[in-house]
């Protein structure tokens, strides 16, 4: 086996970077770099469970906000109703919508409905599920977007379960992207709650995301 000159590695990384690795192991540099690695191993595993269920959460949301507008007769698709969003969320949401669409027409494409909900960030789904919305989009539709809430359909606790969660994943997510440390949160809260949103939404969907996580098994190795 390679021998790793630890100090090296240290230097490269930046002492910066793996102070919370060494203050968890004791100062033990070999350890701190080996907890460096499953850090990198657990993010990634968590990566592909996040890609699911944000996928999962957006097109579920997608789909009962055009069934509502279908029922009111709006003459536009949801997301091009500006009315709907109201107040500095709304704006902010707003500006996000503008944004996918934009990039959903680069280089001359059309328009579709698919792309710009593809564009959509983790950022403009958590916006939807503030509480300013409770009224306007949660009591008459958001609600049905998550069946299997154990809140029997009550729109205040299913938007403020659901917030939590996704808030919680937005910045898991986010320490994830920036190559953060995660090793000092509670991943298996953080694996729990995209296990809870997705069934949530649905059952099958959860199961399915069950089977293809490998989440657990990196989180059980943990040096």
């Amino acid at each position: 086996m390679t021998s790793i000159n630890h100090s090296v590695v240290r230097n490269r990384l930046t002492a910066e970077r793996l102070k919370s690795y060494l203050s968890s192991v004791g100062g033990d540099l070999e350890e701190a770099i080996r907890l460096y690695d499953w850090n990198v191993r657990a993010g990634g595993a968590f990566h592909e469970d996040l890609g699911r269920v944000e996928i999962l959460l957006r097109n579920a949301v997608d789909t009962v906000l055009v069934a509502y507008g279908s029922s009111q007769g709006w003459p536009t698709v949801w997301y091009r109703r500006m009315e709907l969003f109201s107040g500095r969320q709304g704006a902010r949401a707003w500006e996000e919508i503008a944004t996918a669409r934009r990039r959903a027409t680069k280089r001359g494409r059309v328009e579709t409905h698919g792309r710009v909900i593809a564009e959509l960030n983790l950022g403009f789904w958590r916006y939807l599920c503030t509480r300013s919305y409770l009224t306007s989009l949660w009591v008459p539709a958001l609600t049905r977007a998550f069946p299997n809430h154990p809140g029997g359909g009550n729109p205040r606790l299913v938007r403020g379960d659901v917030e939590e969660r996704i808030e919680r994943l937005r910045f898991l997510r986010n320490r994830i992207a920036h190559h953060e440390p995660i090793h000092q949160r509670n991943p298996q809260r953080d694996l729990a709650y995209v296990f809870e949103l997705s069934g949530w939404i649905c059952l099958e969907s959860r199961a399915w995301i069950t089977r293809e996580s490998r989440t657990g098994s990196v989180l059980a190795g943990r040096p």
